[in-house]
């Protein structure tokens, strides 16, 4: 009877309820924004290309990205520099609900052309919210140093932020609340 019942679980698609990261009940209580500061001008997307916009020049490349990159402007940083940025978060909870106590973690990768994350551009970054109360916002600051890599390519890249319970166990996406993902950019390095 119990193999029978786990087989009309799998097959009716409940299996979900047990997979790792199963928060979603939590992940509109904690309200994410990612901010790129100090950017050198803006690159844009469309199903022509890639199109890079500073200091009063354009110039375009035939890097075609997903559609859902279409029509936004990305901050645009230049290799040898440092891209620095801050996650703002916010207990959104109604009153009288329990503080959160979260991690917060920021991966950075090159952003493939098919929409999946590429080589990583920085070690992760991660912060540790003891206490985001109902009501309550935190700001995080966060940087990343563009190394100048010739293996980096230009085009868009990503700041994936990941905000997880705190966890003692060795399953890291167990506690995963949610995710959001920014995107920004450098252009080709040219030593």
């Amino acid at each position: 009877m119990k193999n029978i019942l786990l087989s009309v679980l799998v097959f009716s698609g409940i299996t979900n309820i047990w997979a790792a990261g199963s928060h979603s009940g939590e992940a509109g209580k904690i309200e994410t924004s990612v901010s790129f500061l100090d950017s050198s001008g803006y690159t844009t997307t469309d199903a022509r290309g890639t199109h890079y916009n500073f200091y009063g020049m354009t110039f375009d490349e035939p890097k075609v990205y997903p559609s859902w990159t279409y029509g936004k402007n990305y901050p645009l940083y230049f290799i040898g520099n440092t891209m620095n940025f801050t996650v703002t978060m916010r207990n959104a909870a109604s009153k009288g609900a329990k503080p959160f106590k979260i991690k917060v973690k920021a991966l950075n990768n090159v952003l493939e052309t098919d929409g999946s994350p590429g080589m990583s551009l920085a070690a992760p970054q991660e912060w540790i919210v003891e206490d985001l109360r109902p009501g309550e916002s935190r700001v995080l600051s966060g940087s990343v140093y563009i190394a100048p890599d010739p293996n980096l390519p230009s085009g868009l890249d990503i700041t994936k932020i990941r905000i997880s319970h705190l966890n003692e166990g060795g399953n890291e996406d167990a506690g995963l609340i949610k995710e959001e993902i920014a995107v920004w950019c450098p252009p080709k390095y040219k030593p």
